[in-house]
């Protein structure tokens, strides 16, 4: 009886491996130094500003990819790595700007706590 109890106790546990492995855990909380983007453009706004009408700067182009569906995204500076951002409200007022976004990584998405200028670096 106590071998089936264990074998039913431990049946979930691949699952959950499998599951931690796929998602994992977010990690701490971080500074990401960076600029704010659109997932549109990604780092590189100068092809759409090119093709016309998205705007003279990466400002400008960051809000007419939103307002056309793209999300906020963030590209730090360190890593150069593009992140999606869950908070689509802190971002905005940064649009084409670098921060500092203070949040918890996992996978390729920050979960943000805060955005502020990064003016000086």
């Amino acid at each position: 009886m106590l071998i089936a109890f264990m074998r039913s106790s431990y049946r979930g546990l691949p699952l959950a491996a499998a599951f931690l492995a796929v998602f994992g855990f977010a990690g701490p909380e971080t500074e990401f130094i960076g600029f704010i983007t659109d997932t549109e453009c990604g780092p590189n706004h100068a092809p759409m500003i090119a093709k016309g009408g998205m705007g003279k700067d990466d400002r400008e182009c960051t809000l007419a990819c939103i307002k056309k569906g793209a999300t906020f995204g963030f590209v730090d500076a360190d890593r150069k790595r593009f992140y999606q951002l869950d908070d689509q409200d802190a971002p905005a007022p940064y649009a084409g700007r670098k921060v500092r976004i203070q949040g918890r990584q996992q996978g390729d998405t920050i979960y943000v706590t805060s955005v502020r200028p990064a003016d000086g670096d």
